[in-house]
């Protein structure tokens, strides 16, 4: 089952904590990542404006981000987080023009893509907001 939303929200919040990840500098790249588990959200900084699309994956369930025009430069970075509702996050190059952020979800968290909220607070700065339960 595959489900697709364009992203287009701009709307402000704070900073988040947790855990985090500085990739190395370039142009047109992810410069930063977190998730905080108490909050249960997962934001991402790149370092010239984006506008993102998300889709809902199964098997396992999976957020996966595509970032246009964005580079990855390592060939597939993944972090086994293991904290609140996310395994794991992975970034990787999808295209060559596409970069990819992956977010497995833990085995007993499975939300409907309704649930999830992917805003942006600036072209550069984006967060993902989970419902801390997410049952089917």
């Amino acid at each position: 089952m595959q489900l697709k939303r364009s992203v287009v929200s701009l709307l402000g919040a704070g900073l988040l904590g947790g855990t985090l990840a500085a990739l190395p500098a370039q142009a047109n790249s992810v410069a930063s990542y977190s998730f905080d588990p108490v909050l249960n959200q997962f934001s991402f900084t790149t370092d010239t404006d984006v506008l993102p699309t998300a889709q809902l994956l199964t098997g396992p369930t999976r957020m996966v981000i595509d970032l246009p025009n964005i580079r990855i430069q390592s060939p597939r970075n993944e972090v086994q987080t293991n904290k609140g509702q996310l395994r794991a996050i992975r970034l990787g190059q999808f295209q060559p023009n596409m970069g990819r952020i992956v977010l497995e979800f833990a085995p007993t968290y499975q939300p409907k893509l309704s649930d999830l909220n992917l805003r942006g607070l600036t072209y550069k700065q984006w967060v993902l907001e989970m419902p801390n339960t997410g049952g089917r």
